[in-house]
């Protein structure tokens, strides 16, 4: 609507413009006043004609984008049946495992020579702990202990009382 409006105020200011006559120059003194005509404005007919053409230029670009939109949505929707398919396919793949349960529990790392956790013997433990001979670890809990004394009387953690602690708390076992 706003749009028709100033395609109307524009139509009427330019025919408005072209219809006065230009001022003469100061230096030159006027022979004869000029003759003034009235100024015409558009016919109803032309301005109807004008708003006419600004409607169907608004609603052909308006069936562009609508196009465009569609084409996008189109392939979003068949990028999402792929993404939903695929993971359809793992879902099936982790079910047709024999005897796989995935279990939770709170079993302790040992700590490798490098002092970086080695959690293969501790997942083994929880899996042997719920009855099942093997797994592999899927979460791994890391933690920094304190002594609860040293929080009691308000001291900041330091290396020579607290330590990095590492757990398996949930494993896929078979």
């Amino acid at each position: 609507m706003h749009r028709i409006v100033i395609a109307a105020a524009l139509l009427v200011s330019t025919s408005l413009a072209s219809a006065q006559d230009p001022a003469p120059p100061l230096d030159a003194a006027p022979a004869e006043p000029p003759a003034r005509s009235a100024p015409t404005l558009p016919t109803p007919r032309e301005t109807f004609g004008a708003i006419g053409r600004l409607i169907d230029q608004s609603i052909s670009t308006v069936g562009a984008g609508v196009r465009g939109a569609s084409e996008t949505l189109g392939a979003t929707t068949n990028a999402a049946g792929e993404i939903a398919k695929g993971v359809g396919d793992a879902a099936g793949t982790v079910a047709r495992l024999p005897k796989t349960n995935i279990v939770s529990g709170h079993e302790l790392c040992a700590a490798a020579p490098n002092g970086a956790p080695d959690c293969s013997g501790a997942t083994v433990a929880l899996c042997q702990s719920k009855g099942f001979q093997r797994g592999t670890g899927l979460d791994i809990t890391s933690a920094y202990k304190c002594p609860a004394q040293m929080w009691r009387e308000g001291r900041a953690p330091n290396p020579q009382e607290c330590r990095d602690e590492s757990f398996v708390s949930r494993a896929i076992c078979q």
